[in-house]
């Protein structure tokens, strides 16, 4: 017997054999075995996924001698005759040659007349939307009132295109496209069965490449065993022209690791290899596919592909962020548009990657402020400044004598009255135990009193301002409260926060312009009037977060 291709070799020859189409394939069993026949049934659906298959299983099963559970005996001389084509009680018919009404008149003479052989005469109408209007109209009483021993059976790729009036006619079923692991595994037992070695991945790359259609998987598996005896990923992508999938990951390794010379390498190592550069874009594409469905479901167990894909998949989605994901396929899918229209493809193609790999990645704003946290507690807090000695009277504001520095001199022991005199010195606090270098230099500096400071204030304002004019004019609005040490208070009005508020930010300058004027170390701190701050908000309000207050003191940010 001649050579035939797979698609018609593996052709099913019945309801069980017919891959993916289980929802029509079981009604229409129990359609058969229940005696519920339509006048007219209508497949549509996409290429090469069962239609006009099914067509053929349905009137070999309407005509069987014998059927068994739904299915055709495929021994009886009906079936025989269906199986080549020379049943005279099966008429298959091609929609786009046979589209005018003339067709479809000498259609309506030859329906009256019974079947030769077996219970049904059926027509079976490929293309059926490519009949004309006139042809439509001219089928319409014939659909609606048939002749008991006919069947029509309709088969088209664009449903869109028929009649409301046709469809109103027919049981319409819609096939759909089978998945890549049906495909895949289909493939792997038609391999099997004749012989031939083939490797997991590249039964995965023929799928991926058939999008949907068993018969273009079929015939992509014959050109590649064309090749050699062994279907290995590497014939697949040498035949086909398609991109090694390992570079795609080599790719979004590099884009991830921000490293673009890496990036132009791996574009001209395809293009090197004869890639074509929409098919490169569309492959990367699928694959970013893959990483977003695998980072959305948490795992790669629902993905059609090869175990080793697979487990690189899974790496890859977990060193990725879901937002990183989508800007990659929004910005290629742009890039799939342009690319038709650019003169330079291939340029265009690099400086969208490059870009994408040059790109910020996405940080959480939780896992953000989880890490300023983190930092807040490693770093050392700035200590308190040290609290100016309390006033004592007596002789205890006295120093005490220098002690002698011969060795044979002996230092006399304080009378008891002078012991009893002088006071017990105070348990140390937490100020006086932690005293930077910094507040001790303060405490060495002279300190001034508040009467000094309020005298010179305006001097020392119009100091400011001449330096920095904005700060001047901030701080001319400030009042002063008090001296604690070197800490002197100030406060402002409700309507003054924004001049509170530079002030703050810049108290840096202030405090060393006074030290420069007057060799006065300060430390300036400003509050709102107690009569103008508005009432006590709860702990929920965001000026009373502590992580928020913590950004906004780490960026020196404030609340608007």
């Amino acid at each position: 017997m001649a050579y035939q291709v797979t698609a018609r070799k593996w052709r099913p020859r019945q309801f069980d054999e017919v891959v993916g189409q289980e929802h029509i394939t079981a009604t229409l069993k129990n359609a058969v075995h229940s005696g519920r026949i339509a006048q007219c049934y209508l497949f549509c659906g996409p290429r090469g996924v069962g239609k006009t298959t099914t067509a053929r299983i349905l009137a070999k099963v309407l005509n069987c001698a014998d059927p068994r559970d739904g299915n055709p005996c495929e021994a009886c001389d009906s079936c025989q005759s269906i199986a080549t084509s020379t049943s005279m009680n099966v008429l298959e018919i091609d929609g786009a040659s046979n589209n005018s009404v003339d067709d479809i008149r000498e259609l309506r003479e030859v329906v009256r007349y019974a079947a030769t052989e077996g219970v049904y005469k059926i027509y079976i109408i490929d293309e059926v939307h490519m009949l004309s209007t006139s042809a439509f109209n001219a089928l319409l009483k014939t659909l609606e009132e048939p002749p008991e021993h006919v069947v029509f059976i309709f088969a088209t790729t664009e449903v869109q295109s028929i009649p409301d009036t046709i469809l109103s006619r027919c049981q319409r079923f819609n096939f759909r496209r089978i998945s890549s692991g049906q495909i895949a595994a289909h493939l792997g037992i038609i391999a099997q069965a004749e012989g031939i070695a083939v490797e997991e991945e590249a039964l995965h790359l023929l799928a991926s490449r058939a999008d949907g259609a068993l018969r273009d998987a079929e015939s992509l598996l014959d050109q590649v065993v064309s090749l050699g005896a062994e279907v290995s990923q590497q014939a697949v992508v040498q035949v086909l022209g398609l991109v090694d999938r390992g570079l795609y990951f080599e790719l979004l390794d590099a884009m991830r690791e921000a490293a673009p010379a890496r990036v132009l390498e791996i574009v001209a190592q395809a293009v090197d290899e004869g890639v074509d550069i929409e098919e490169f874009v569309y492959g990367l594409v699928e694959l970013l596919r893959h990483l977003l469905f695998a980072k959305i479901q948490g795992g790669t167990d629902e993905l059609d592909m090869a175990e080793d894909a697979r487990r690189r998949c899974g790496e890859l989605a977990a060193a990725m962020e879901v937002e990183d994901l989508l800007r990659m396929m929004q910005s290629l899918l742009d890039l799939e548009a342009d690319i038709k229209r650019s003169v330079q493809p291939r340029f265009r193609v690099e400086i969208a990657l490059v870009h994408l790999a040059l790109m910020g990645r996405s940080v959480d704003v939780g896992e953000l402020l989880r890490r300023l946290q983190s930092l807040e507690g490693a770093a050392p807090r700035p200590p308190r400044p040290a609290a100016p000695p309390p006033p004592s009277s007596g002789r205890s504001e006295q120093a005490p004598p220098p002690l002698p520095s011969g060795r044979g001199e002996q230092v006399a022991s304080p009378a008891p009255s002078d012991l009893n005199e002088q006071a017990a010195p105070p348990p140390p606090t937490q100020q006086q135990v932690a005293v930077p270098a910094e507040s001790n230099d303060a405490a060495s500096a002279a300190a001034p009193s508040f009467d000094q400071v309020r005298t010179t204030w305006a001097e020392l304002v119009n100091a400011v301002r001449a330096a920095k004019p904005p700060l001047g004019n901030f701080l001319k609005g400030a009042i002063l409260d008090g001296l604690e040490g070197h800490v002197l208070k100030l406060s402002f009005g409700a309507s003054d926060r924004f001049a509170m508020t530079q002030v703050i930010k810049n108290r840096e300058s202030v405090e060393e312009i006074a030290e420069a004027k007057y060799g006065w170390r300060l430390r300036l701190e400003a509050v709102a009037k107690k009569e103008d701050q508005p009432a006590p908000q709860a702990a929920s309000q965001p000026e009373s977060d502590p992580t928020l207050r913590s950004v906004l003191d780490t960026f020196d940010g404030e609340l608007v």
